[in-house]
This record gives C-alpha cells, sequence and structure tokens, in this order.
C-alpha cells in the first residue's frame, strides 16, 4: 500500500511500510530537546551529549597567530594579493544572468507593475519574518504560561475552593476566552503558503535575486575549495523559480547533464519551466544532455543519487520536527558528493539549519563508532569543525550567518545593489582528511580595523570561537595584511595555537589591548 506525507510546500512520497534503517530521523532523539525550547542549550546538550561541550559566555582571546607558510611565499613572491588571498570569496556584488533576467521581465510584465512591487515586498517581509510551526508540546507550555499569567495580572483562580460551581465555570470560560486572545498576539500562528499563479510571480520579483546570490557565494566556495568537483546530476528541493540550477549553472556551467526540481506547487514548477523558456512558455526549453525533470513528489527510493542536493528555503515549510528530519535523511540518502541547505539569517533560520547540520553529524559518528566502511560524512563549510556550532551555546542570541551583495530584479526605476543575510551549511560525503586541507579559522564577524591593529572573530577548527589580535610589528606585515584585507566569511590563512602568547597584544606605540576589543553585532 503506498502512504504520501503531505508536506505544505514538498510532499515525500512514501512506498510501503516505514521501516528504520531507511528512515533514521528518530535515531537521535537527544536533537529534539538540544534544539528545543524547553530547556536552555546547555541544559540539553548536556543531557544527552555524545563528547564533552565547553561553554563560552564571552569570546576567547586567541592565543598566538601565525600566517600560513604557503600563503606568505606568495605574497613576498607577488604570485598572490592580500585582498584575493586563497581564503576570500571571489563573490562581490551578483548579477543575475541576461538571460535569467529577460525571461523574469517577460513573466512579470504579464501583471500591473506597481500591484506586483507592492504585494511582492509584502510577500518578502513575511518570508524573512517566517518561524517554524510550534511542536505540540511547546504550544501547551505556551498556553499554561499565558494562563498563569493572565490569572496574576487579573487577580483570578477558577480553582480557587468554596466557589461555586456556576461561578467556576463562567472564571474558567472568561479565562480561557483571554487566553485563546493573548495567545493570537504574542504567539506565532504558522500557515503553509498556498502559491497560486500570482504568488509564484511574486515570489519570483522578492526572491529570486537574493535566493541566486546567496547561492552563487555558497557554491563558488565549494568550486575554490573543491576544484575537482563537477556535478553532473542536481536534485533541488523545495525548487521554487528554479534559483538553485541557475547558480549551478552560473558556478559551473556547462557540465550538468541531469536536474530534477521538486515543489509541491504545480504552479511554482510552470513558472521555474517558463524560465528555462525565456519567459513564453511556447517556446522550446533549454536542453540537457540527460533531461530536465518537474516533479511534485520526493520519493524515498535510494537508488538514484545526485552530485550535488539543494534545499534552499524550504525547511520552514515543513510543519513538525519528525517531518523535518525525516525530509533531510532521506535528502541525505540521495546525495552522493554535497548537501546543501540554506534559510533566512535569522535566529529561526540557524536553528533550523543547526538542526539539520546536527541531525547529519550525529549519523555521521554513529557510523564511524560502528566501524562502516563509508561513514556518513563531514560538514564542509561553513564551519571548519563537526562540532556543536559555539554560537548556539555562547549565550549572544546571535545567529551565525553570512551576507551578499546583490543586484535586485528591477522593476520600474533602477535599484541599487542590496545586501542578502543567510544562514546555510554544506555536508559532503565521506570522511574529513585534515591532512589534505588547510584547516583555517573562519570569519563570523567583518573585521575591526584600528590605526596599529586589526581584530578578527573566528570560529576555528577546534569548534571555538575565538578573537584574534594581530599587529604588524609583532605579527609580520604579512600576517596583518591577510587579516586587515579579509571578509566576513572569508576563512583566514592563519594558525592559532592554544597556549596563550604575549605577542598576540602589543604595547607599545599606542596598540596596547587591555581587554578583548568590543565588536558591535
Amino acid at each position: 500500500m503506498e502512504t504520501v506525507l503531505n508536506l505544505p510546500k514538498q510532499l515525500i512520497e512514501v512506498s510501503g511500510e516505514e521501516d528504520e534503517d531507511e528512515c533514521r530521523a528518530p535515531v537521535w532523539l537527544g536533537l529534539r530537546r538540544v534544539h528545543s525550547w524547553q530547556f536552555s542549550p546547555l541544559e540539553a546538550y548536556n543531557e544527552h551529549s555524545q563528547q564533552e561541550y565547553v561553554r563560552y559566555s564571552v569570546w576567547e582571546v586567541a592565543a598566538g597567530v601565525t600566517s600560513d607558510v604557503d600563503v606568505v611565499k606568495s605574497l613576498l613572491d607577488g604570485s598572490c594579493k592580500a585582498r584575493r588571498h586563497p581564503g576570500t570569496l571571489d563573490v562581490r556584488t551578483v548579477s543575475l544572468p541576461e538571460p535569467l533576467k529577460e525571461a523574469a521581465h517577460a513573466v512579470i510584465q504579464d501583471y500591473p507593475e506597481k500591484n506586483v512591487q507592492k504585494d511582492a515586498k509584502v510577500l518578502n517581509q513575511y518570508l524573512c519574518s517566517r518561524q517554524a510551526a510550534l511542536e505540540p508540546e511547546e504550544a501547551k507550555m505556551r498556553y499554561h504560561e499565558v494562563r498563569e499569567k493572565i490569572k496574576m495580572e487579573d487577580d483570578i483562580d477558577p480553582d480557587f475552593p468554596n466557589i461555586p460551581e456556576e461561578e467556576r465555570q463562567r472564571l474558567h470560560d472568561s479565562l480561557r476566552s483571554k487566553v485563546y486572545e493573548r495567545m493570537k498576539k504574542e504567539v506565532y500562528h504558522w500557515q503553509a503558503i498556498q502559491y497560486d499563479t500570482y504568488k509564484c510571480v511574486l515570489y519570483l520579483a522578492a526572491r529570486l535575486a537574493p535566493d541566486f546570490a546567496a547561492l552563487v557565494q555558497i557554491m563558488s566556495d565549494m568550486k575554490k575549495r573543491d576544484p575537482g568537483f563537477t556535478p553532473l546530476t542536481m536534485l533541488d528541493f523545495g525548487s521554487g523559480v528554479g534559483s538553485g540550477m541557475w547558480a549551478m549553472d552560473h558556478v559551473w556551467p556547462h557540465t550538468c547533464r541531469e536536474v530534477v526540481f521538486v515543489d509541491s506547487s504545480s504552479d511554482m514548477n510552470d513558472l521555474a519551466d517558463r524560465l528555462l523558456r525565456g519567459g513564453n512558455a511556447d517556446k522550446p526549453r533549454l536542453v540537457r544532455e540527460g533531461g530536465t525533470f518537474f516533479k511534485q513528489f520526493l520519493p524515498l527510493s535510494n537508488l538514484l543519487k545526485y552530485d550535488l542536493v539543494i534545499s534552499s528555503r524550504s525547511l520552514f515549510e515543513i510543519p513538525n520536527i519528525n517531518m523535518r528530519l525525516k525530509t533531510i535523511d532521506v535528502l541525505w540518502q540521495k546525495t552522493s558528493g554535497y548537501l546543501v541547505l540554506v534559510e533566512t539569517g535569522s535566529n529561526e533560520g540557524y536553528r533550523l539549519v543547526q538542526e539539520a547540520r546536527d541531525y547529519l553529524l550525529e549519523l555521521s559518528r554513529k557510523a564511524q563508532e560502528e566501524g562502516e566502511p563509508n561513514p556518513e560524512g563531514y560538514v564542509f563549510a561553513p564551519c571548519p569543525h563537526d562540532n556543536f556550532c559555539p554560537r548556539f551555546f555562547d549565550g549572544s542570541n546571535i545567529p551565525c550567518n553570512f551576507e551578499v551583495d546583490y543586484k535586485p530584479l528591477a522593476l520600474g526605476r533602477k535599484q541599487s545593489a542590496q545586501r542578502e543575510k543567510f544562514t546555510y551549511v554544506v555536508l559532503k560525503r565521506g570522511m574529513r582528511e585534515k591532512s589534505s586541507e588547510k584547516q583555517w579559522p573562519r570569519l563570523v564577524e567583518d573585521p575591526l580595523c584600528r590605526k596599529k591593529h586589526v581584530v578578527c572573530r573566528v570560529c576555528t577548527p577546534s569548534g571555538t570561537l575565538r578573537e584574534v589580535t594581530a599587529t604588524k610589528r609583532r605579527h609580520s606585515a604579512e600576517c596583518y595584511k591577510l587579516m586587515r584585507h579579509s571578509r566576513w566569511g572569508d576563512l583566514v590563512p592563519v594558525q592559532l595555537s592554544e597556549v596563550p602568547d604575549p605577542s598576540n597584544v602589543d604595547t607599545q606605540d599606542g596598540d596596547e589591548l587591555s581587554e578583548p576589543e568590543q565588536i558591535q553585532n
């Protein structure tokens, strides 16, 4: 018998009865609590951890810092500039390809321009502020919290003894009504988004350019760090208007032979197909050797695997953690190379990405513990480690996110470049080979440049947050230049030692730093 799990935006098609070996979402129940509203992150982790974790409530001042020897040699012989060192993201301001831009305008011109501008802005604001659906236990807890709060405010207690039954019932009804009214205002009410033809056009106008830019930056980093990887097949889950395919073709042109789009909205699939036809549904579609396929269901079968699997801004559309993890598990089983998960750069988007990341890493740890010959995989980017994200535990309430500049799709008058914040994780099949790849820390904020020193905040290969200070006098001109010219999201070509080094602080020539720099987030 065939069963179908109905996801609001995507559908997963399940054949036969569920098999825990095939769908392993329940294997790590601790994940529920690590990313749960019920416990603080540290309490949740301590209850279910597989390894010891030290909470960093403040940024640790880094120990000794030394530049990568090979990079320094390249700087000295002139083959490399500090502004373009090997760890930099080469993407600056991202523009849509002309064929895509023309196709998008051809679609949008079928509708009143001012209406599209206004409605697209409203939709974009809604999408950027979107939150995940509450779990049943969380909704129950919030109900009782609001109920107790109203009881205190109104100084009423229907359960107080010696109250006539009629009066007690009246108080209960009144309290229940007040609780529901308060929850409507204070508690996020998740609803599935139904994309009809017009709403798909609004999504195109609002999200095509920023989604494309974020994926181009992520994929460009993948290509730079793994030049031998070339995707021949791609699966895009929650494909929307097809930004993932266009970004892939932009980074790896004329290489992908087969693309599979998965989106439960037939109108969205029709729009993505129309863009491939230059905006005219009567024109022929761009041809690939293996074909371009549009699906409304994601089969659970593991027989077909893809070099590159993408899920961009789709996790919010899945109604609960069980279905999210099941979806992530299916996508991972279909991945032969890289799995890319992208969400909006909000706290909630960051939480959902970490939820998926930690689940897949736990599967990998279990595989290694059991001695399986082919362990699951590791985090390729942005994290230089496979530990829990230290920002999730540092108490700052600041997500680990990144920025990309892009030129928006012009509607009416020409618009200046804009900036998109996003959070993401890229997982790669296999084991992390420490000897084959330089383990550099990644900048999680823009550097703070002073007159004679520069302060960088980085996430290290050991899974900790560090504040690194460099000066020309103590760390060489090359080290200073490399750090000064790095940007948020870059890998910094330096090695950090674990033993405090007094040379990390210059106490002469006005460079003294008595305490860690206070960087505004």
